[in-house]
């Protein structure tokens, strides 16, 4: 029987198909991440001078953060929904990417203002050494947490719920802790699944396609920026 070149069976052709597929996503990730150190440094560059002006001034214009909610929200959840195609084309995804950018950093500015200096600037260092060590985590463990999507969107969604109904009631600092500490296991738990969804691989269920790198982008930087805040909320000094 004539041996068959070429086909999918070949030992050969699947292993230069698999370099292939390799170089395409190691460079995924490459864009990816640049693109985040991008966001990192739009968000600190707006949020710095707002921390600085303090909570009195926060207090006064409180109406610019209401706005940059309500349009980074807005932005994410219309383009998910409804426009998916557009995060996928240039260079609407990269205004879109923008966009949201530039609201969180004012929401983090602003939030930022509410804490002491020092506070600010323990929050960051632990959020950076967070996400380094659950990122390599995330790259090197054999466990593949791809499939936890369904309960971690419960958790959140139970913590969502939990802090509007808190927001009737008078503010606990008990209560400030608990829900600090429950979101930053949470998100915690968010960078390494939305990591191994950047990173792919055959142990895994679920990944990005080469062409969502906007919202792997988008995934892992929100991942960074709530890790943040709830890290703020729970670890720091109200000024």
């Amino acid at each position: 029987m004539p041996m068959q070149m070429g086909g999918t069976d070949d030992p050969q052709y699947s292993g230069v198909e698999g370099i292939a597929e390799g170089e395409v996503r190691s460079g995924f990730i490459r864009k990816v991440y640049s693109i985040l150190s991008v966001q990192l440094v739009i968000t600190a560059v707006i949020a710095l001078p707002i921390q600085r002006l303090g909570p009195y001034w926060v207090a006064m214009h409180r109406q610019y953060m209401q706005m940059a909610c309500f349009a980074s929200l807005g932005a994410v959840i219309g383009v998910s929904c409804c426009c998916a195609d557009l995060a996928r084309k240039v260079p609407y995804n990269y205004m879109f990417l923008l966009l949201v950018t530039a609201c969180e950093g004012v929401i983090v500015g602003f939030v930022s203002a509410m804490y002491t200096t020092e506070s600010v600037v323990m929050a960051l260092v632990m959020t950076s050494g967070i996400f380094i060590c659950l990122t390599i985590y995330a790259f090197t463990t054999k466990t593949d947490f791809t499939g936890m999507g369904g309960y971690l969107m419960c958790v959140l969604c139970g913590l969502a719920l939990t802090s509007f109904v808190c927001m009737f009631f008078p503010y606990s600092p008990m209560m400030q802790k608990l829900m600090g500490g429950i979101g930053a296991i949470l998100f915690s738990f968010y960078i390494v699944y939305d990591t191994q969804l950047i990173v792919g691989g055959k142990h895994k269920k679920h990944q990005f396609g080469v062409d969502d790198y906007v919202f792997a982008a988008l995934n892992i930087y929100l991942d960074i920026i709530n890790l943040f805040l709830y890290l703020l909320e729970l670890f720091g000094d109200r000024r």
